[in-house]
């Protein structure tokens, strides 16, 4: 998840709700998953603090693919590797005919140089899983232990997709290009991200739920004073509204906002270069951004200046989820772990973004954010925060979740 630390901008009405007891398991194929998970999960959290001890930034997810590939392989799956770097895809096959659905784990992690306060504690200086991809690929893995349990029994396929890079916000654009959906094309497609939910819980929304990044850069050239082009064009983009880590504590973003304007540069050329990234809540924001930014460069009133934009979307996608799919989600949520085990999603944040929209504009698909603090034992799952600590029960928890929202998308696709 990019990138700034304020996951409560958006969560913070949802902070600490407190589940009640589950129901039993409704449908007796989720209680047999939920029987081959349980004997699996002292193993599954060995293998989660295996991977919390040697973390490995975007890109250079060597063991970690290695380890998730042995293991697929050891269930059974269909496995292909190498996809674009260290991208793992497995797929297993269900025992009769069915759609084919897809599960999503990204498996980087991220720079960090303060003390990690958990016994398992990574090995590796200055780096540490500290946005929860180490939960995320572990269950993954669950997922995948607990299908392979029952693989004679239910139809159609599912598709687990192991991400690198996604801290880079390139690795789900890479996977794609380079063809993961080889093995199968799933026509729904999930992923969790951890969140300082109490564990036990998990979130989402329908539609818009992180945002997406937009990036432009303009170029002033020409004989006239460019520095006093670039200040004018410079204070209109403020205008349009720069957002700050401390501001955003604050703010319901349900729109766009400029989260980072560089400082104007000077090429060899002598021309001024003015970039800036935007934080995108939907379509009709990001037209309308377009459009005032576009407008802003057209009508830049500098005698001797040419300004030129350039103007990339969606170079990170964000999070929108599919609305059909989240009510069904929903529906089998609540069965299984009970109403106040599923709490809704407020608002957009603009200072959070997630490459797993790429997939998303590809497939419909759904994000949901999984419970992991812990009030009694002071554990706050908050992503990128120097203490940040997920409580592990969110592993099976998850899974079980996630296995009753696959089973019945697999059971009735339409």
């Amino acid at each position: 998840m990019r990138r700034v630390l304020l996951l409560s901008a958006f969560l913070l009405p949802l902070v600490w709700p407190l589940p009640t007891a589950a129901p039993p398991d409704p449908d007796p194929l989720t209680a047999r998953f939920t029987t081959a998970l349980a004997a699996a999960v002292p193993e599954l959290i060995a293998f989660r603090r295996d991977l919390h001890r040697h973390p490995e930034l975007s890109g250079e997810e060597v063991r970690t693919a290695e380890l998730v590939a042995e293991r697929l392989r050891r269930l059974g799956l269909e496995v292909q590797t190498d996809v674009v770097g260290h991208g793992v895809v497995g797929l297993l096959r269900g025992g009769r005919p069915g759609p084919v659905v897809g599960f999503r784990a990204d498996m980087d992690a991220v720079p960090s140089a303060d003390p990690d306060p958990v016994a398992f504690a990574s090995l590796r200086s200055g780096v540490r899983h500290i946005c929860g991809h180490d939960i995320h690929t572990t269950l993954g893995l669950a997922l995948a232990t607990g299908f392979a349990a029952v693989r004679r029994d239910f139809p159609g396929s599912v598709l687990f997709i192991f991400q690198p890079a996604e801290e880079r916000a390139t690795g789900a654009r890479a996977m794609l290009a380079d063809g993961v959906f080889r093995l199968g094309r799933p026509s729904a497609i999930y992923a969790v991200h951890t969140a300082p939910l109490e564990v036990g819980t998990l979130g989402t929304t329908a539609g818009p739920m992180l945002a997406g990044r937009d990036r432009m850069a303009v170029t002033m050239s020409g004989s006239g004073d460019l520095d006093a082009a670039a200040a004018t064009l410079r204070a209109q983009l403020v205008a349009i509204g720069t957002i700050t880590p401390v501001e955003a504590r604050g703010t319901v973003a349900t729109d766009f906002v400029l989260v980072e304007l560089a400082p104007t540069r000077t090429t060899d050329r002598g021309n001024r270069i003015l970039t800036a990234t935007l934080s995108i809540a939907s379509e009709g924001s990001r037209s309308k951004a377009r459009r005032r930014i576009e407008t802003a460069v057209r009508t830049l009133a500098a005698p001797g200046v040419t300004a030129t934009l350039v103007y990339e979307e969606r170079v990170i996608a964000g999070v929108t989820n599919d609305s059909a799919l989240v009510a069904r989600g929903d529906a089998s949520l609540h069965r299984l772990l009970g109403d106040s085990a599923v709490v809704p999603v407020g608002v957009v944040s603009p200072l959070f973004s997630e490459d797993f929209g790429s997939f998303q504009a590809e497939v419909p698909g759904v994000m949901y954010l999984l419970g992991v603090s812990n009030r009694a034992r002071g554990w706050v799952g908050m992503p990128h925060s120097p203490g940040y600590v997920a409580d592990e029960a969110a592993i099976g928890i998850g899974a079980r979740a996630l296995a009753a929202v696959l089973l019945d998308r697999l059971r009735s696709p339409s």
